[in-house]
């Protein structure tokens, strides 16, 4: 099992190697053509090898950690379990955001609001959008001062 592993992990390491002979990659951040090109390499390595990018990473274990839960509200706990585990910061108070409206889409519907349920969940999404469109405002309102 452990050669098995080692086989694997070396016919990636090859596979790397092997795209990266056969590219130039310039590494400036300031040019927008090398960076484009350094992340077509870099997305042709990940598909040949089979290797996921950050954001891959963290849409799977979204999937896996919430496909069986039915509510909303352990949904949203959940998706902030991950979020600190991988270190990401909520920058913006989303999170708190997210749960007000889910308080007051339950308030409304009077019960607790599964995931399964259409009308409920077009209620939160609908204050979701509210959400997105206020943080979006307030970011570029910073940038703008």
């Amino acid at each position: 099992m452990l050669r098995n592993i080692f086989l694997e992990v070396k016919n990636k390491f090859e596979t790397t190697i092997g795209v990266w002979k056969k590219v130039k990659i310039t590494i400036d951040p300031d040019d927008p053509a090398a960076v484009e090109h350094y992340e077509k390499v870099m997305k042709t390595v990940r598909e040949k090898t089979e290797l996921f990018s950050e954001s891959q990473r963290i849409q799977c274990t979204i999937q896996t950690r919430t496909q069986d839960i039915p509510d909303a509200r352990t949904y949203l706990s959940t998706l902030k379990e991950i979020r600190i585990r991988r270190g990401l910061t909520d920058e913006f108070g989303v999170e708190a955001m997210m749960m007000e409206a889910l308080e007051k889409v339950e308030k409304e519907i009077k019960k607790p609001l599964m995931r399964n349920d259409k009308k409920g969940m077009a209620i939160l999404m609908a204050e979701f959008d509210k959400i997105n469109k206020k943080v979006e405002r307030e970011n570029l309102l910073g940038i703008v001062l």
